[in-house]
């Protein structure tokens, strides 16, 4: 307890000491005006002039601008998309078996359609007909399209 009061007294003692010695000193004025003249008197045999730049030494870019360091990725060709055929315009609809002759009806919008295996129905062919699906083709492209019938 004792040593932090003389520690205490002594940083006391040093502030005022400080505040004392800096009210006592001359103020620097006179050094201020005297190195002012000097550098004025240097600065007459300079010439300024060549201390200006032109044109031809400006940079050619600017060296604070925004970098980017990412490596460049070059752009990927466009592959055009392989044409689809468009979803088929089929409903089932039913079978009618009558004196052992199948025959198998579609709904395309609101027109009842008979078909037959190798029959063409605007851009459709018919395949095959079986219990479960039947088999078109959409001519244009040539795809392959089945109408399940469960």
């Amino acid at each position: 307890m004792m040593q932090k009061r003389r520690i205490a007294i002594a940083v006391g003692a040093a502030v005022l000491v400080a505040g004392v010695v800096a009210g006592r000193e001359r103020p620097a004025i006179e050094l201020v005006e005297t190195r002012a003249a000097a550098v004025q008197s240097a600065s007459d045999g300079i010439d300024l002039e060549k201390l200006r730049r032109n044109e031809a030494t400006l940079p050619l870019n600017d060296p604070f601008a925004m970098r980017n360091f990412a490596p460049r990725q070059e752009p990927r060709p466009v592959q055009e998309a392989k044409p689809t055929a468009p979803p088929l315009p089929f409903k089932y609809f039913g079978k009618l078996i009558e004196g052992g002759k199948t025959e198998t009806f579609v709904m395309q919008g609101d027109e009842l359609i008979s078909i037959a295996a190798g029959q063409k129905i605007g851009e459709y062919r018919v395949d095959r007909i079986s219990e479960a699906s039947i088999a078109f083709t959409y001519l244009p492209l040539r795809t392959q399209q089945t109408l399940d019938l469960q």
